[in-house]
């Protein structure tokens, strides 16, 4: 029988007192915050913009993963996919879990959502899903656990909890 071990995310933050700017293992770093992620993705919406906010959280993720893969000497895919499900998570995101992963599909979930908790705290269920920031990291992750460049992938929601559902599902597929 396989036995997994479970890789535990390594944090070092660090504060420039000079810049007042936030770093997470060397990156700089915006912790999420839904009040102000509402309205910007609110802002994507009605713009119809909302692949740009994708495509900038892919681009901005995708980075931080291959340079931490490459830190951390993370080759195991699994491995890779559950430390970027433990990032989502320190970075105030909310939780991600793995479903399945493959060479041209996969499927994550997120039980707690803070950009979706607080989309439906601030202006309560919308009629179609709204974490396309979600959506670029998943791309992102994915694309960079597979070792494919970024755009690789596209990452739908397929159920949100925005929407009333129990729970978002990401689903992605490869270009």
């Amino acid at each position: 029988m396989a036995e997994f071990t479970k890789n535990t995310l390594q944090i070092t933050l660090r504060f420039d007192q000079q810049q007042k700017r936030h770093y997470l293992n060397g990156v700089q770093t915006v912790y999420h915050c839904h009040h102000y992620a509402t309205l910007y993705t609110q802002l994507a919406i009605d713009a119809g913009e909302t692949n740009l906010m994708a495509e900038c959280a892919e681009d901005s993720f995708y980075a931080v993963f291959v340079a931490h893969f490459k830190q951390a000497n993370l080759q195991d895919l699994a491995a890779r996919i559950d430390m970027g499900c433990q990032y989502y998570a320190a970075i105030g995101l909310g939780t991600l879990a793995l479903g399945f992963v493959g060479d041209n599909a996969a499927q994550l979930y997120s039980s707690h959502s803070h950009l979706e908790q607080g989309w439906i705290k601030k202006w309560g269920q919308y009629d179609r899903p709204v974490n396309f920031m979600g959506c670029g990291y998943v791309s992102a992750l994915l694309a960079a656990a597979l070792d494919q460049p970024v755009r690789s992938f596209n990452t739908f929601e397929v159920a949100s909890i925005v929407v009333g559902d129990a729970q978002t599902i990401f689903k992605s597929f490869k270009k």
